[in-house]
């Protein structure tokens, strides 16, 4: 066999490949999509072994009824509207914060900034649920000594997910910083520029896709989170994930709107995925070669 022929066939089992990967992912989420406008005397019909009745594709009858109704017994929409402004917060102040400190870590040298980069790193080593009751201990004497409330509130989620989100954040950055030539800061200042425009009109636009990276996961962290939202949030705050479970808990014997409201779920990040899809793989590929 030449070496053209070899070429091409490694070109097709790597198609095949991918191929069987992409399908084996998308079927269940196809499923999800089909199930979702089924009725749920359909759904359950199904499970009888009759040819007439047995699970299809195409629903037999396409109804809107469960996407109607998925906001009726738990309030999805308003758990969305919680999860959106916590989510879009977390995104905010996550990408502020880090882009200021992993500029100091790029550009400043300072005391003690390898012992501030070794925490960061060390963040990563604990799993979550060994915050938890500190957090919760930390909300109760806040509100003890200031009267301020932080639980079941939209800043103290915030302030939780920005805590979780920032440690990769920062790292991530200051690996794209570490990229630019310090000369290119010099020179903005040399033309005028202080500090902070030097990281807006200069440095900003080189590392948008780190930027962006680092944005579109502050907010599927937050979006996703379960652990913290079910301790921390209350009836004002509650999130759709956990909104999600209300459901699956209280409606067990509708599985249509159970997918409806996984499809509903679903939607905003695979909405901001989808847009910024190239700007967040360029920026986790390289965030983690450069340095």
């Amino acid at each position: 066999m030449t070496y053209t022929n070899r070429k091409k066939l490694k070109k097709v089992f790597l198609m095949i490949g991918v191929a069987a990967v992409v399908i084996s992912v998308l079927i269940p989420y196809l499923w999800m999509v089909s199930g979702s406008f089924k009725s749920t005397l359909e759904i359950q019909s199904a499970d009888i072994m009759k040819e007439e009745l047995s699970p299809r594709w195409i629903p037999r009858e396409p109804t809107f009824d469960n996407y109607m109704k998925v906001n009726k017994t738990v309030r999805m929409l308003d758990y969305m509207k919680n999860s959106l402004i916590i989510s879009g917060g977390t995104m905010f102040f996550s990408v502020v914060i880090s882009l200021f400190a992993a500029y100091a870590l790029s550009r400043i040298n300072f005391r003690l900034k390898r012992l501030y980069e070794l925490s960061l790193f060390s963040t990563q080593m604990f799993p979550g649920i060994a915050f938890l009751i500190p957090y919760f201990i930390l909300f109760s004497k806040v509100y003890k000594l200031t009267g301020i409330p932080m639980k079941d509130t939209y800043w103290g989620m915030i302030f939780t997910y920005t805590s979780f989100a920032l440690p990769f954040s920062i790292l991530m950055l200051r690996n794209f910083l570490d990229s630019i030539p310090i000369s290119l800061d010099e020179q903005a200042q040399i033309d005028g520029c202080n500090r902070r425009q030097a990281i807006f009109r200069v440095l900003f636009p080189v590392i948008t896709p780190g930027v962006t990276a680092v944005a579109i996961y502050s907010f599927i962290m937050a979006w996703n989170e379960i652990l913290f939202a079910s301790i921390l949030t209350g009836r004002h705050t509650k999130t759709v994930s956990l909104g999600l479970m209300e459901y699956i808990t209280t409606q067990q014997s509708r599985w249509g709107g159970m997918l409806a409201a996984c499809i509903l779920v679903s939607v905003p990040v695979v909405i901001f995925f989808t847009i910024l899809q190239k700007q967040i793989i360029d920026g986790l590929v390289q965030g983690a070669t450069k340095g």
